[in-house]
């Protein structure tokens, strides 16, 4: 059943900042945040896990900012959102920044997601279905924005983060950029910059489930899911799920660093990095492949293509730490 917008409280230029769409069939209310839909199968579970988060203020001053950073210290909700977004927001959007000058640890420089994008759209046939493109985690939203200027399709950015993702929209929709970059400890300096827009109406960011996709069969002609994949609480679930919204012939792209966390993906659902003992040895490419190919492992109906590649990924940490990655990077087909 389609949902429609029951409640518009705000609009700008025919977008809707606030308001709440609805289904007629379950009578389910899901409410648009600036100007992010939250479709998720349970609201009322999402929103009591992310009340800080969809609540949280970003018209502090930042010398105000600093202050509650200081009294609420390191390890609090607030330290955690802001070290999230100092990371992410950094690597996909700071090369815009004039004052990122130097590059950090280890030689890391901005726009690792972006790099990683070249190297693993090459995967993907360039004659693909008719339809629109799914980034999926699409976390602070170069991806969205890379998408949409090379493929001048329709490009809809999903994430589960209300944080990254209102940071995605704004650098998408506005051209803005504004985020706290952690500089050592809990010393965060406010950077404010614009970045190039997507063109208008080709792109835009909504806040969904990756393994319960809000979206019709064979929806999508192409998808990306790039350091996504470790992020879900079931990657099997996921892959599936992928499948499914995915025209036939449709193709999606994987970018996969198994950098597991047990808080978020129980370890029987990891794709290797245990159970050595097996005849698979915890291989994680190994066992990937086998759930992209025939056989009684194989996740839905999605079909690896030959050629894989290892894309280099940074996440940076603070001014004097960075931790650096290889993802495991493939592209695979709809039957």
């Amino acid at each position: 059943m389609a949902l429609g917008v029951t409640v518009v409280e705000e609009e700008r230029d025919d977008d809707i900042i606030s308001g709440i769409l609805g289904c007629a069939a379950c009578g389910g209310e899901y409410p648009i945040i600036d100007g992010l839909p939250v479709i998720v199968a349970d609201v009322r579970r999402y929103v009591q896990d992310n009340l800080f988060y969809l609540l949280a203020r970003n018209d502090l001053s930042p010398m105000i900012e600093s202050l509650i950073g200081d009294a609420a210290g390191p390890a609090s909700s607030f330290d955690s959102a802001r070290q999230y977004l100092s990371s992410y927001v950094w690597d996909h959007w700071a090369e815009f920044d004039t004052n990122e000058t130097k590059p950090a640890p280890g030689g890391a420089r901005p726009g690792a997601i972006a790099r990683g994008l070249d190297s693993a759209i090459v995967l993907a046939s360039a004659d693909l279905p008719e339809g629109p493109v799914l980034d999926i985690g699409c976390g602070a939203g170069r991806t969205v924005h890379e998408l949409a200027r090379r493929t001048g399709r329709r490009v809809l950015g999903i994430d589960l983060g209300s944080s990254l993702a209102r940071a995605a929209r704004r650098a998408i929709v506005e051209g803005k950029v504004d985020y706290p970059r952690r500089r050592i400890g809990i010393v965060f300096d406010r950077r404010s910059f614009a970045v190039p827009q997507a063109p208008r109406g080709s792109a835009d960011v909504w806040i969904c489930d990756a393994t319960a996709l809000p979206f019709a069969d064979g929806t999508f002609a192409f998808a990306l899911g790039m350091n996504v994949l470790d992020c879900l609480s079931s990657p099997r679930d996921g892959l599936v799920e992928f499948d499914r919204v995915l025209a036939p012939g449709g193709e999606i792209v994987l970018s996969v660093p198994f950098d597991w966390t047990a808080t978020v993906t129980p370890v029987e659902n990891w794709i290797g990095g245990h159970s050595q003992r097996s005849p698979l040895d915890g291989d994680a490419k190994e066992i990937l492949d086998l759930l992209l190919t025939d056989g009684p492992m194989a996740a839905g109906k999605l079909r690896r293509k030959s050629q894989a590649i290892e894309i280099p990924w940074h996440v940076r940490l603070h001014e004097r730490s960075c931790m650096h990655y290889y993802a495991y990077g493939l592209a695979a087909i709809s039957g």
